[in-house]
């Protein structure tokens, strides 16, 4: 966006703030800055229309329509100026990251931050100041300054949040609404997601999804995929076929050729329906293997670059302590495989859930959702709702 535009914008929000009146059933919603209808507040959003039908105003701000989302959410070009009008007549607003707004937020709206995983290997915000452009340090605290309420379903991200992200609210201790799908289960985008990939009905699905290098490398990506294929096919007893999700901030190059002849899941937006249908699944550092683990298939981790990344973001726990065995060449995963114990696993995902102190049954959605009812009523605060 051009720095005219964005003062524009600017200009504008702030003259909407203060000429604009809350409307207590409308909730603003943005994912990934844009990016579609998915993680945290989809599922908070589902969850409204499921508890009250047709009641709220679901608004969902885009770069470009997702034709993905049901007909009662509202699509609305996220840098337009009939943006910042939904969001200076909002009651709530429901972000999944830091995204930009050129509205002031007013005392009677709410923004209820849901930050995009509900635990990670990786430091973040505060935790890593030193290694964040100055810019995003400003806008972070900012940001922080206006939330008013999070949650967290562990005591690890209950402390982050309350020490690394320059926010001083309540966090609220409930189920982590994107957990949905996996912690219950969800048949229908196990179909789904195996329809849209092309995954014949007999095979099983093996993703592969690792984080992006600081410097936008993806040499550490590769390694011997077929191997891996044909070692948990004997393991397990099943066909496989690979998949490959590359992360968001390099959704758009060009893939690398290794990768050429596998299945392309990475612009799959919802990424808790694709983990839903996958039966393996590999990654390195990134925090969609927690995600995954709360579905109790086997994991993996290939971190065949260790000492140089965990020197740039550092981690909160050891490798080790991920429930996952940890291989560092193409040949340790390929033997890791072969050896998977299931009752050893099993072992390791408790350890690990006691570890980080983690509570989810698989209804934060709804719990949120009840959160948003309760608020929607003209004069109740978020005080009044924690008690």
């Amino acid at each position: 966006m051009s720095n005219l535009r964005g003062r524009a914008l600017s200009g504008l929000g702030k003259i909407l703030s203060l000429a604009s009146r809350t409307q207590f059933n409308k909730v603003v919603l943005m994912c990934n800055v844009g990016r579609g209808y998915l993680g945290n507040p989809k599922y908070i959003a589902e969850a409204l229309q499921r508890l009250c039908p047709n009641e709220f105003d679901l608004v969902l701000l885009v770069n470009e329509e997702d034709r993905t989302a049901p007909s009662y959410i509202r699509q609305v070009r996220r840098t337009s100026f009939a943006a910042q009008q939904e969001l200076a007549t909002a009651r709530f607003w429901v972000d999944n990251v830091r995204s930009p707004r050129y509205v002031l937020k007013r005392s009677d709206q709410i923004y209820i931050h849901t930050w995009h995983c509900y635990i990670s290997p990786k430091r973040v915000e505060r935790d890593v100041k030193d290694h964040l452009e100055p810019e995003y340090v400003d806008y972070a605290k900012a940001d922080g300054a206006l939330t008013d309420l999070m949650f967290a379903d562990n005591d690890l991200y209950e402390n982050v949040y309350r020490t690394a992200f320059w926010y001083d609210g309540p966090v609220v201790r409930c189920g982590v609404p994107r957990n949905r799908p996996l912690i219950l289960g969800d048949e229908e985008a196990r179909l789904k997601v195996r329809r849209a990939l092309g995954v014949d009905d007999d095979a099983s699905i093996c993703l592969y999804a690792p984080t992006f290098r600081a410097d936008w490398s993806v040499d550490q990506y590769r390694f011997d995929f077929d191997a891996f294929i044909r070692a948990i096919s004997e393991r397990f007893g099943k066909d496989y076929v690979f998949a490959y999700r590359l992360h968001p901030n390099i959704a758009k190059l060009t893939r690398p050729e290794f990768l050429n002849g596998y299945l392309d899941a990475t612009d799959y937006l919802d990424a808790q329906e694709l983990l839903a249908a996958t039966d393996v699944m590999v990654s390195d550092y990134s925090s969609i293997l927690e995600d995954f683990a709360l579905t109790g298939r086997p994991g993996f981790v290939y971190a065949p670059d260790f000492d140089a990344y965990s020197c740039d973001r550092g981690f909160y726990y050891l490798l080790e302590d991920r429930p996952f065995s940890v291989a560092r060449t193409s040949d340790e995963l390929i033997a890791n495989a072969r050896g998977f114990d299931e009752m050893d696993y099993r072992k390791a995902l408790d350890r690990f859930f006691s570890l980080i102190g983690f509570q989810d049954d698989g209804h934060g959605d709804e719990q949120v959702a009840q959160m948003i009812i309760s608020l929607s009523k003209n004069g109740s605060t978020v005080g009044d709702i924690l008690g």
